[in-house]
C-alpha cells in the first residue's frame, strides 16, 4: 500500500466542516469523539496527521470559522477540546505544500470533482480521513472515482469505527480496545480481572467475544437479553462453596451473571444499574459446569 513515507497516515477532512453547526458550543460538543480518535492515534503510534495549511480558514456555522473560537465562557471540558484542536490544525504536517495526487485529474464524489481536496490525496496515498460530525461523513466508506475506477476511503469520526478498522495498525491492548468500544454502553469492562481478562483469549477467542459484546449491546432491553437462547444470560449458582468461583468479601452481596460467547467460552459478571460490570473470562467451561 501506497503511503506518505512508507507507511499509513491520516487525514483531517476539511470538507467535513462546511458550516453544518448551528453554534459554536454544538460544535465543540461535538468535538469528543474526533478528540479521542486523535488521542488514539497520538498515543499508540508515530502516524502523522496531515491537513490543508489553511484549515483554520474552515466554517463551523453559516457566519464563523474555526479561527473565529475563544475561550470565554467555556468550560473545562470544551477548553480541553479547543487546545486538542488547535494542536492539530495549527501544526505542521500540511499535505497540501506537497500533494501526491494530481490536482488537474478529475476525482469525483458525490457528483462533485474533489481534486485538490483531502478526500482526492486519500485516493492516491491510501489513506484514510479523520472528519467531524457530518451526516455525509461520519463513520462510512466513500466511493470516489478516478480515471475510470472506484476507491474506497475511509471516513472516521469516532474511536469504535478508528478500532474496527485499524485495531491492529494502532497496537492498542485488548482492554483498552473493549473499554472504548464500549463505552456509554450497557458493558462495562473496568473492572475485568487481569488473570482472567482478555491475554487469556486466542485471537478467534476474542473476535467472537467482541461479536457476542456487539450483541449484548444492541439489545432492546434486560428482559430481551434474558431470553435469549444464544446468550444464556442467567445467575451463577455454585452447586456448593468449594466450587464457588467467586468466593470472598470482595463479590459479597453481588449478583454473579454469566453468558456465554461461544459453545464453551463464558463471561462472569454483575449488574449495577442499567451497566453490566465484567469480570472474569471463561474459555474451558469447567466453572460453568458447576454453576
Amino acid at each position: 500500500m501506497l503511503y506518505w513515507g512508507g507507511k499509513m497516515e491520516f487525514l483531517l477532512n476539511e470538507r467535513s466542516l462546511y458550516g453544518q453547526f448551528n453554534s459554536m458550543d454544538d460544535f465543540l460538543k461535538s468535538l469528543k469523539p474526533l478528540i479521542k480518535c486523535i488521542e488514539i492515534i497520538r498515543n499508540s503510534s508515530d502516524m502523522g496527521i496531515y491537513k490543508i495549511f489553511n484549515f483554520h480558514e474552515c466554517k463551523i456555522t453559516k457566519d464563523k470559522r474555526i479561527c473565529d473560537l475563544n475561550l470565554n465562557g467555556m468550560s473545562d471540558e470544551l477548553v480541553r477540546f479547543k487546545l486538542s484542536l488547535d494542536q492539530e490544525i495549527y501544526n505542521a504536517p500540511y499535505w497540501d505544500r506537497e500533494p501526491v495526487h494530481d490536482v488537474s485529474q478529475q476525482f469525483i464524489w458525490d457528483s462533485e470533482n474533489v481534486a485538490a481536496t483531502s478526500l482526492a490525496e486519500a485516493v492516491v496515498t491510501k489513506n484514510s480521513l479523520l472528519s467531524f460530525k457530518s451526516e455525509r461523513f461520519s463513520d462510512c466508506v466513500l466511493m470516489i472515482k478516478n480515471n475510470e475506477k472506484v476507491y474506497d476511503i475511509n471516513s472516521i469520526h469516532t474511536p469504535k469505527y478508528l478500532l474496527g478498522q485499524y485495531s491492529d495498525i494502532l497496537k492498542v491492548d485488548r482492554k483498552h480496545m473493549l473499554l472504548i468500544r464500549y463505552e456509554g454502553t450497557r458493558i462495562d469492562c473496568s473492572t475485568l480481572e487481569n488473570d482472567y481478562g482478555t491475554s487469556i483469549l486466542e485471537k478467534n477467542e476474542f473476535t467472537e467475544l467482541i461479536s457476542t459484546f456487539d450483541k449484548f449491546v444492541n439489545h432492546e432491553s434486560w428482559e430481551s437479553i434474558g431470553i435469549d437462547d444464544g446468550l444464556e444470560y442467567k445467575k451463577y449458582t455454585p452447586s456448593s462453596p468449594k466450587d464457588n468461583w467467586f468466593g470472598g468479601i470482595k463479590y459479597k452481596g453481588k449478583t454473579i451473571m454469566k453468558f456465554r460467547f461461544s459453545r464453551v467460552l463464558r463471561c462472569y459478571g454483575y449488574r449495577k444499574g442499567d451497566r453490566f460490570k465484567v469480570l472474569r473470562f471463561e474459555r474451558n467451561h469447567s466453572v460453568s459446569d458447576n454453576g
